[in-house]
C-alpha cells in the first residue's frame, strides 16, 4: 500500500528527514516553488533549514513541507511545469514552479497551527493508475519509462521507517515521540 498517513511534528520531521538523506538515495524537490522562483532541490538537511528558515525543529512550528521524493533508480522523468498565479491574489506574485512525475512519492510533513496537528503524509501514484491516466497528462511522458518496482520499494521502506518510528496510534494512524508530546500537552476536553 503506497499510502501512508501519520502524525509527526518538529523533531519528528528532522528524524525523517535525517533517514531519507542519510541512508535511502534520492533526490528531494519542494511540491512547489516559492512565488517567481525555481523549484529547489535538497541534497542535505541543512538545505532544507535554509530553505524554510528552520532554526530550532523541536519548535515544531515551521512551515508545512511539501516535498516529491524521486528515488535513485526509478528511470522515469521529473517534470517542471510554470503555472500562472494571479497578482492579485499572491501579493503581485506573476508564477510559481510545481514539479510532477508518475512515479514520484508524496512526503507531506506538517506542523501545528492553531493548537491543531493535522496528519503528515505519504503517496504516490501505481503504475494502473499512472497508465490510466497517461492521456490526460501527457506532458509527463510514459508511465512505462518508470521502474516501478523500485518506487514500490522505495515507499515501503520509508513507510515501514515511519510505522516503526511511532510510539502510539490514534485509530490508524501511527504517531511519532514528538507529536505525542504535542498530543499530550493540549487541554484536556473532559468535562
Amino acid at each position: 500500500m503506497p499510502n501512508c498517513d501519520f502524525f509527526a511534528c518538529g523533531d519528528d520531521h528532522r528524524l525523517i528527514l535525517d533517514h531519507l538523506f542519510e541512508t535511502m538515495p534520492c533526490r528531494i524537490f519542494e511540491l512547489a516553488s516559492e512565488f517567481e522562483s525555481e523549484i529547489a532541490e535538497f541534497r542535505s538537511l541543512s538545505d532544507v533549514e535554509r530553505r524554510y528558515q528552520i532554526n530550532d525543529w523541536s519548535q515544531g512550528q515551521h512551515p508545512t513541507l511539501h516535498l516529491q521524493l524521486y528515488a535513485e533508480g526509478a528511470n522515469g522523468n521529473v517534470h517542471f511545469r510554470r503555472d500562472a498565479l494571479n497578482p492579485k491574489a499572491c501579493k503581485g506574485a506573476t508564477y510559481r514552479y510545481s514539479s510532477h512525475g508518475w512515479g514520484l512519492i508524496q512526503l507531506y510533513l506538517e506542523s501545528p497551527r492553531n493548537g491543531v496537528l493535522r496528519n503528515s503524509h505519504t503517496n504516490h501514484n501505481s503504475e494502473t493508475r499512472a497508465r490510466n491516466w497517461a492521456t490526460t497528462y501527457p506532458e509527463l511522458g510514459d508511465p512505462a519509462d518508470w521502474n516501478w518496482a523500485v518506487v514500490n520499494a522505495f515507499s515501503r521502506k520509508l513507510n515501514r521507517f515511519i510505522r516503526k518510528s511511532g510510539v502510539e496510534k490514534q485509530g490508524s494512524r501511527v504517531v511519532l515521540p514528538q507529536a505525542a508530546s504535542f498530543f499530550a500537552a493540549l487541554p484536556s476536553t473532559d468535562p
